[in-house]
């Protein structure tokens, strides 16, 4: 346990993905931090200067800090320091969609218990809208009158996260000007750029409307794509003629239209729960007339009906789907920026649902562990033997090692009928559609 709260600036609570990310930029600018998690294998990790997670940047300052600027802990201090960021899961349960604070609970009660009286507690977890002000300050002002709150939303891609700590603008809202004030003096240790806002409600929905805009975005992508379908259209065609010289800023024109979306799957973390913690925001509406409802249950819904497709398609190049040999690419949720988060994969989905249907169903990933690969359904395998052995290829994400990779395999033509199911389309002026002997299809789309 740690005792003396002198030895430290600031606190991180919970050093999961978001945790873990932000000690490290904070103690790469010279604060000195403490992490508290309650998994002793990310403390030991981290107190020996190792990631657990895959992170462009982190292990070097991990490397450098670890034993010095940054120290991890699995039990609390007796004093916190002046400052305690809170970043622990508010995970959405699976069949309801309803979300679990559980974690923020114990972590405000235990904060209650030891922050110093002029301290501040930031909450970085992702909440429904008004959660910070209801449950974490009511908490601690009832042992501290005079606590400071304040919410400051991470808004990071995974991939990029280090950098993006450093160069976006950091939300703030807080319960008075006061929390304010300290809020923006700490981040500013980190970024030049502040947004003030009115309150910790307005911050909290920036964080849900950030990240729900995005899945509205990509939910359109798919919807195209199956319009696109029904009229055996392809949508890559649609979607390039709408976006092209309409989507820029014209001269002289005030107007930037948005961009349509390229059809995909939408996973990860965030994309797949916070419109369920936006949806339990909405009050007394109707939560099925919500577009965010609808788009979040759209993009959950494609992976299994890429599944379906691609089972069809394999009933084009072999008599007898159920012998055949599947190479599933890509069981991260995303390729770029490449990561190894499995959060939210479709890899998952889309594997479960071929599952008894085919012969054999190999996996490969650039960063994801053969363990893990293992643990979704797939048998962990080099690329090239996958390729060598598979009677069909399914890109499951748009990781750009499987262009270069596969469009290499693939350049002298295989001697068997082979279905490449690219749900990404990263191979489309590859070579590869063009290739003898593979029938080359993209999300609901049979290309060639």
């Amino acid at each position: 346990m740690v005792s003396r709260a002198a030895r430290h600036d600031v606190a991180i609570v919970g050093l999961g993905y978001v945790g873990i990310t932000l000690a490290a930029a904070l103690a790469d600018a010279g604060l000195r931090v403490l992490g508290i998690e309650r998994r002793r294998e990310v403390v030991d990790s981290v107190n020996s200067g190792r990631s657990y997670i895959y992170e462009p940047g982190i292990d070097a300052i991990l490397a450098r800090c670890a034993g010095g600027s940054l120290h991890a802990a699995t039990g609390w201090p007796d004093e916190l320091p002046p400052v305690t960021i809170i970043c622990v899961s508010t995970p959405a349960d699976p069949s309801t969609g309803a979300p679990d604070l559980s974690n923020l609970k114990d972590a405000a009660a235990q904060i209650s218990r030891r922050m110093p009286p002029d301290g501040l507690v930031v909450v970085r977890s992702t909440v429904p809208v008004g959660t910070s002000r209801t449950l974490v300050l009511a908490t601690l002002r009832g042992r501290n009158p005079e606590a400071s709150l304040a919410f400051c939303p991470e808004r990071t891609v995974q991939g990029a996260a280090l950098m993006e700590l450093r160069n976006l603008p950091q939300v703030i809202g807080a319960v008075d000007d006061r929390s304010a004030d300290l809020a923006e003096r700490f981040f500013s240790r980190l970024t030049d750029s502040i947004v003030r806002l009115s309150s910790p409600e307005a911050a909290e929905m920036v964080k849900l409307v950030n990240n729900c805009h995005t899945d509205l975005l990509y939910g359109f992508g798919n919807e195209v794509a199956l319009l696109a379908s029904t009229h055996g259209i392809d949508p890559l065609e649609v979607i390039r003629g709408a976006n092209e010289g309409y989507t820029e800023r014209a001269e002289g024109l005030a107007v930037v239209r948005p961009r349509i979306a390229k059809p995909g799957f939408v996973g990860g973390g965030c994309l797949s729960k916070d419109p369920y913690l936006l949806l339990e925001s909405l009050g007394d509406r109707d939560p099925s007339l919500s577009l965010v409802r609808c788009a979040r249950k759209l993009n959950e819904s494609m992976p299994g009906t890429a599944a379906e497709d691609f089972m069809r398609m394999l009933g084009r190049i072999t008599a007898d789907p159920g012998a055949a040999t599947v190479l599933a690419c890509g069981m991260a949720y995303k390729g770029i920026p490449e990561t190894d988060d499995l959060r939210g994969t479709p890899a998952a989905p889309f594997i479960s649902s071929i599952a008894g249907r085919v012969g054999r169903i190999l996996g490969h990933d650039y960063r994801v562990s053969p363990e893990c690969t293992a643990g979704l359904g797939a048998e962990p395998v080099a690329l090239h033997d996958g390729i060598a052995a598979a009677d069909a290829i399914v890109l499951l994400n748009d990781h750009p090692g499987y262009r270069r990779d596969i469009a290499g395999a693939l350049s002298t033509p295989p001697g068997r009928k082979i279905l490449v199911y690219d749900c990404w389309r990263i191979l489309t002026d590859s070579g590869v559609p063009e290739t003898e002997n593979v029938l080359y299809a993209g999300l609901c789309h049979e290309v060639r």
